[in-house]
């Protein structure tokens, strides 16, 4: 079975205006508790994905920077590559997307290319993980079943228990 980039997405996507500044966008990532931002920019036809960034990209670039974070606007310090893949795409795909674009989180679109989630590196190892996790159980099911089955029985084990009062049974510690 391949699992989809639609069934681990996160579909709770929070953006801000590219015109915002960079406290306004850390308040959000704050607020929502995310490590990444979509970045908008308004058109006649409404918003439009124009970047990402990340709470990596506010630390280590605006810090490195010394940008000034209330009059900074985090459309300038967005990534205007935006890497994507679709919904239906395999778990590979977006491995494959994300080493080609050496970023870690990826924008989720559907067939009409319209956003319908984010996925980070961090879905991706959990969804990795939990694949692993199916195997180990069914290797560990198969010894259970070929032990149980090729082992001879094992008697039970009789155990004498000293009545109460004989020598070390009862007996204070000296």
């Amino acid at each position: 079975m391949t699992i989809n980039i639609g069934s681990i997405c996160r579909r709770r996507i929070v953006s801000v205006d590219a015109a915002s500044s960079l406290v306004q966008a850390a308040g959000l990532m704050r607020e929502h508790h995310v490590g990444a931002l979509v970045i908008t920019t308004q058109t006649d036809e409404g918003p439009r994905v124009s970047g990402i960034v990340t709470d990596r990209d506010l630390v280590i670039d605006a810090l490195a920077r010394g940008l000034d974070a209330s009059a900074a606007k985090i459309g300038d310090l967005a990534s205007q590559r935006i890497a994507s893949v679709d919904e239906d795409d395999a778990l590979s795909d977006a491995l494959a997307v994300m080493q080609d674009s050496g970023v870690r989180r990826l924008l989720v679109t559907n067939d009409e290319r319209q956003l319908t989630g984010i996925v980070s590196l961090d879905d991706l190892m959990d969804a990795y993980a939990s694949q692993m996790e199916g195997l180990a159980q069914v290797i560990r099911s198969g010894i259970v079943r070929e032990v149980a089955e090729t082992a001879p029985p094992v008697p039970p084990l009789l155990l004498r228990i000293p009545a109460t009062g004989t020598a070390g049974w009862g007996q204070a510690m000296a």
